[in-house]
């Protein structure tokens, strides 16, 4: 399914707690850093992971505030930059008609 179909999905299910994005996005990053150490998974697998971790950034900032994003970025370990090149993979990861 397309990403950004999924995201409208997502919207109609409700807004995420902090909880709730800080347990999906600590799972996501787990399985990140496992497929990184482990040679054997392709470089594809770790992209699809990494487009599902900025898809899960871009729900953090429509779901929480301002304190919040900067709380739960701080308690991941993830700098701006980093957060912004998830939602890059994000982006990537989409066909150019989902972006219209």
């Amino acid at each position: 399914m397309c990403s950004f179909v999924l995201l409208a999905l997502r919207k109609e299910e409700g807004m995420r707690t902090f909880e709730e994005l800080k347990a999906i996005l600590t799972q996501d990053l787990f399985v990140l850093e496992r497929l990184a150490r482990n040679w054997s998974s392709t470089i594809e697998q770790r992209d699809v992971k990494e487009q599902e971790v900025g898809r899960h950034c871009y729900e953090a900032e429509e779901d929480l505030g301002p304190l919040e994003l900067n709380v739960l970025k701080k308690v991941l370990g993830i700098t701006d930059t980093r957060w912004r090149a998830y939602k890059a993979k994000f982006i990537e990861g989409s066909s150019p008609g989902e972006l219209t």
